[in-house]
């Protein structure tokens, strides 16, 4: 899950930009001090500026949304058809149904789909999650229709 997150936050494009700009500043220091412009203690500083604010984008940011979130240590059930997904939980007996057209984009990666619903709220799903190939290639079938 945590890997999940991560690929989140970092494809978020405001954290790219961030991303950017601190290899850029980077970049640009390191120039400076092989040309005698910046001093060896601005070189240190920015480094481990650096090195601290990667840290907290890939360690403590999603560790901080996984543990605050309680869904993620939920044991969540999910069903699909053509019209969307039915979601309920161990803790609840309430069923929540889901149009397709609610979600703005799905994304797969190696491991999860990512069902977004705007640019900060999502779902996730395990590919782990489908117990074989058919319902596997069924989900990826339909949820493809939110991206067309």
């Amino acid at each position: 899950m945590l890997h999940a997150l991560r690929y989140h936050f970092l494809h978020r494009g405001e954290i790219k930009v961030f991303r950017n700009t601190l290899v850029i500043l980077l970049l640009a220091t390191v120039a400076g001090y092989m040309f005698n412009l910046v001093t060896p203690g601005a070189l240190s500083g920015i480094t481990i500026m650096v090195v601290l604010l990667g840290l907290v984008f890939w360690y403590l940011l999603p560790i901080s949304i996984y543990n605050k979130a309680a869904t993620f240590k939920d044991d969540i059930h999910l069903r699909y058809s053509e019209d969307g997904i039915r979601i309920s939980t161990r803790s609840s007996d309430h069923e929540r149904a889901i149009s397709w057209h609610h979600f703005t984009k799905v994304v797969e990666t190696k491991k999860f789909f990512f069902l977004y619903r705007d640019k900060k709220t999502f779902f996730l799903i395990p590919i782990s999650a489908f117990k074989t190939e058919d319902a596997y290639q069924g989900f990826k079938n339909m949820s493809a229709t939110v991206n067309a």
